[in-house]
C-alpha cells in the first residue's frame, strides 16, 4: 500500500528489480504511464525513480484525490511476466476550525476522518 494521508504531498510507489528483468512498466487502471524509461502519461507531476538498474519506482507529486486508486509495477523476466500491484490511499486535507466562533452555552462537534 502508498498512503497519502493528506492531499498536495508527494508519493513513491516503490518497486524493485532484479538483474534477470527485461522490461517494465507503470499502469493505473490499466492505462500504461511509464514503459521502460518512456513517459506515456502527460501528467507533469508523474515521474520516475531509479537508483542503478534495481529500483523502478514511480513518483506523483501533490497527490489528489483523483489519483487514488490501483497502481501496477509490471515486469517481463526472461521465463514469466510478473506483476506487483500497489494501491494510493489519498484523504483529502480537513479544514481547521480555529477561526470559528462558539456562541456561550452551545456545543460545536468536529469530525475527524
Amino acid at each position: 500500500m502508498c498512503t497519502a494521508w493528506s492531499t498536495g504531498v508527494t508519493r513513491i510507489c516503490m518497486c524493485y528489480v532484479d538483474d534477470k528483468v527485461s522490461k517494465v512498466a507503470w499502469l493505473n487502471r490499466s492505462n500504461i504511464i511509464y514503459a521502460g524509461q518512456d513517459k506515456w502519461s502527460l501528467d507533469p507531476r508523474v515521474d520516475l525513480v531509479t537508483k542503478g538498474q534495481l529500483e523502478y519506482s514511480l513518483r506523483i507529486q501533490k497527490v489528489d484525490v483523483y489519483d487514488e486508486g490501483s497502481y501496477t509495477c509490471s515486469i517481463q523476466t526472461k521465463q514469466q511476466p510478473k506483476t506487483s500491484q500497489v494501491y494510493l490511499i489519498v484523504q483529502e486535507s480537513i479544514a481547521s476550525l480555529s477561526n470559528c466562533t462558539q456562541a456561550a452555552n452551545s456545543s460545536v462537534t468536529k469530525l475527524c476522518y
